[in-house]
């Protein structure tokens, strides 16, 4: 089984989520990242604050490399997919079959509704319910 979370970047969210997801070791499942707009996220291969959290949770060996472009392919081979918000499931959306399952979270993106003295705080609220998400997620799936 092939779980795939999407955002806008692939720098921050779905990493974390991708990278939290394999930590779990469920036997027979794969987990990937992508995002819909890598090219506006400025060549960085994971934003900082995404960076000191793998880092803080012990999770840097799990976590891609670098971030992916979300494409038709990846997409159509994933059984489970999970769109960060529903900007990101409408670039998808002509893509996703029938056999596949899906859910949007609405996690925000960080952007400029967080104040730099803030980030540290909403990077950690994120990632928790990013954790909690995940955690159902693999506990509906039967993997956990």
């Amino acid at each position: 089984m092939t779980i795939h979370f999407i955002c806008t970047g692939n720098i921050y969210r779905s990493r974390l989520a991708e990278a939290y997801g394999a930590s779990k070791g469920v036997p027979g499942l794969h987990v990937l990242s992508s995002g819909i707009k890598t090219a506006l996220n400025g060549g960085v291969p994971i934003a900082p604050y995404a960076a000191d959290v793998l880092r803080a949770y012990g999770l840097e060996r799990f976590a891609a490399p670098s971030w992916q472009q979300t494409t038709m392919a990846l997409v159509r081979a994933s059984d489970v997919l999970v769109f960060m918000e529903r900007e990101h499931y409408k670039f998808c959306k002509d893509w996703v079959s029938s056999r596949q399952k899906f859910n949007i979270w609405d996690i925000p993106d960080l952007g400029s509704r967080v104040g730099i003295s803030e980030i540290s705080t909403e990077v950690e609220r994120t990632f928790a319910v990013i954790r909690r998400k995940t955690d159902m997620l693999l506990t509906e799936l039967g993997g956990s």
